[in-house]
């Protein structure tokens, strides 16, 4: 009896030091769990072999190398990289680097990017927020994307099924639209896990939405949805985090 007694007390202590450390405000780990009420994510400053074998221990990252390469498509930049031997690719908004350039880039990382324009997926791709060659930095967007869903549009091109509505509308429409149901189709440019939901980033070409969703949803970056939700307005999630639209998806496609 008496052991029963210490496995449960020992049990209950466990549980209760697990529900405090998960009730915290730390960064997030290489988990990439996110909670939009906890700090802003912290820049981690790996090296590109460190990306490469294993991209899914990280979010939002910090690399340097030099230049191999750039490709150009309207309104974009792909830039490959390299240090030592390892070499990946960095995308974000029209910049130029002559090849040999040393440059540093940060932004969050996507896993098998599609990029349209091109015609090729990116394993691994940095979607950069800011790119500098230590004389001039170019700043693209804010670490969580577009928090006030600015117009942030990537290589995105995506074709509407009939019913759905562009991004940029719902942002231009909001106070409309505000408390009604619409249908979007878009590219998932970033999903992160919250403990009851996924905090979701779509763009369709037109501009990016914040989305959230319960978490039985299957959703990942890079995926082609049409989804179903309600327009919400001057969300304030607390600790700095407030969205002027976001979207709460009852339904993926």
């Amino acid at each position: 009896m008496k052991n029963i007694f210490t496995i449960t007390l020992i049990t209950c202590i466990v549980l209760t030091g697990l529900l405090v450390s998960g009730c915290t405000d730390n960064e997030p780990d290489a988990s990439n769990t996110f909670s939009p009420s906890s700090a802003p994510e912290t820049v981690v400053d790996v090296s590109i072999g460190e990306v490469l074998s294993n991209p899914y221990a990280y979010n939002y990252i910090q690399i340097s190398g030099t230049v191999n390469q750039t490709l150009d498509v309207k309104g974009y930049t792909y830039i490959e990289v390299t240090d030592e031997n390892k070499s990946m690719w960095i995308a974000g908004y029209t910049t130029s680097f002559e090849n040999g350039t040393e440059i540093t880039a940060s932004g969050n990382l996507m896993i098998n990017f599609p990029s349209t324009s091109l015609g090729k997926t990116f394993d691994v791709l940095l979607m950069a927020d800011s790119i500098s060659d230590g004389s001039s930095t170019t700043t693209i967007d804010s670490p969580h994307g577009s928090a006030n869903n600015n117009v942030v549009t990537y290589d995105i091109n995506v074709t509407p099924v009939e019913g759905s509505t562009q991004i940029a509308d719902i942002i231009s429409n909001a106070a409309t639209l505000s408390g009604q149901e619409v249908k979007v189709t878009a590219v998932v440019v970033k999903s992160t896990p919250l403990i009851s939901e996924l905090f979701l980033t779509l763009d369709d070409g037109s501009g990016q939405l914040k989305a959230s969703c319960p978490n039985s949803f299957v959703v990942s970056s890079g995926d082609n949805v049409v989804v179903t939700g309600t327009v919400r307005t001057n969300v304030d999630y607390g600790s700095g985090y407030f969205f002027e639209v976001l979207l709460e998806i009852t339904n993926v496609e």
